[in-house]
């Protein structure tokens, strides 16, 4: 899904969600994105540790704030970074997925 889209998706569910207008819609936008960015940010300093527990921990946070957003899709692969930390995985690349949701987030809400 590209930038656009993935507004678009955000928009509606606080439209719906929120039961937001327009211009509460613009406001909150970046205060939510730059909690996302926030808790992302956390996600990838911890996958650099490679303590599963911290991670799963952070991942959850990132699943919830993708949520807020309405962003299941993007919550799903934090849903199961989260997994995969809870189940002492050490064969799943959880480093992997962090970096391409990182990327992903910071791309959709470079301007926001």
């Amino acid at each position: 899904m590209d930038r656009a889209a993935y507004l678009h998706l955000i928009k509606q569910h606080f439209k719906t969600s929120y039961l937001l207008n327009d211009e509460k819609i613009e406001t909150m936008i970046p205060i939510f994105a730059a909690i996302l960015r926030s808790r992302m940010d956390r996600l990838a300093e911890l996958a650099t540790d490679g303590n599963l527990e911290q991670i799963g921990k952070a991942s959850h946070a990132v699943k919830g704030a993708l949520l807020n957003m309405g962003l299941a899709d993007l919550a799903e692969t934090a849903h199961l970074i989260e997994l995969h930390c809870k189940n002492g995985s050490h064969t799943a690349d959880y480093r992997s997925m962090i970096s391409q949701l990182h990327t992903t987030i910071f791309q959709l809400s470079e301007d926001w």
